[in-house]
């Protein structure tokens, strides 16, 4: 596989996964290079459905099975829509085809490229496609700005970076987003232990970036809650792990001390994502923002 994209963070997860059996049911595969994420989609049919001579998680390129999906006939694997453009019918048959069984041993990729152009509906529509995939069906999300991603697709997928670059470029890409992550999960931290204020904690997230835009920060701080809401439901183990995700936060977050109530979780992630609708349209961050934290705080102490 890596010999198809190159050593990425993406490949690295992908391979492991194969190897292991434990392939995860759905992936956002995040970069510019929209050649390298087809090329990896295309590498997963392959590894998922070669009948060559191979390991696990490779696959032999000369077999029909491989041919097929280089030739782009495989019934295995099927592209829907593109990087700029989303057409409501491209949604339909992207769930009429992930919707269809498998043949036995075999696994069919779903792709889906644009989703950053999702409207709400189209990600309630895919979302519950999704959460209630087929058996043998992975599905493989393309976007070139996760941040563009509405929280209620980000926080049910894995995330991976996809590119073409050195290992020692892809490190260090790799901690300084991790940094980035964790730096304003501890801020989210602080704020629901009450240790500081909501004026405080608007203020801190809106300044994380400091090369960025208030709106760029503000759309950051609302893709972070989603996250910070999804890592303590993972950390209390009432949602499996996510992989390539290094959360040095995690202990603290099993102990935050509030009520949480889980049945009101997915209502607040589709506001997240109204939220965040909002930003593009020019209201003012700093008060989007506010009402984000507002609400969390909220529903984390039943006020």
């Amino acid at each position: 596989m890596s010999d198809a994209v190159g050593d990425c963070p993406a490949t690295r997860c992908l391979e492991a996964a194969l190897v292991s059996n434990r392939l995860a049911h759905a992936y956002l595969l995040v970069g510019r290079d929209e050649g390298a994420k087809l090329a990896l989609a295309a590498a997963v049919a392959k590894a998922g459905n070669c009948r060559g001579d191979h390991g696990p998680g490779e696959f032999c390129d000369a077999c029909p099975s491989c041919r097929q999906v280089d030739a782009g006939g495989s019934a295995n694997i099927r592209i829907f829509g593109d990087s700029g453009v989303l057409k409501i019918d491209t949604v339909d048959q992207f769930i009429s085809y992930a919707s269809v069984k498998t043949a036995s041993g075999c696994l069919k990729v779903s792709v889906f490229r644009g989703v950053d152009f999702f409207t709400d509906v189209a990600a309630d529509r895919v979302l519950k496609t999704i959460e209630e995939p087929v058996s043998g069906n992975v599905f493989l999300l393309l976007s070139r700005n996760s941040r563009r991603v509405l929280p209620t697709i980000r926080s049910r997928v894995q995330i991976m970076k996809v590119e073409q670059s050195t290992q020692e470029v892809a490190d260090l890409q790799d901690a300084a987003s991790t940094a980035g992550e964790d730096a304003c999960l501890e801020v989210l931290l602080e704020f629901a232990k009450a240790n500081v204020s909501l004026s405080e904690t608007v203020g801190r997230l809106l300044r994380m970036g400091s090369q960025n835009s208030l709106r760029d920060n503000a759309t950051a701080g609302l893709q972070t809650i989603a996250l910070f809401m999804n890592s303590v439901l993972r950390a209390r183990g009432k949602v499996p792990p996510l992989a390539g995700i290094s959360l040095s936060t995690e202990p603290e977050l099993a102990r935050v001390n509030f009520v949480l109530d889980e049945s009101r979780v997915g209502l607040f992630l589709d506001h997240l994502g109204e939220r965040l609708k909002h930003i593009e349209q020019n209201v003012n961050p700093e008060l989007v923002l506010t009402n984000a934290l507002l609400e969390l705080r909220r529903m984390t102490t039943h006020e």
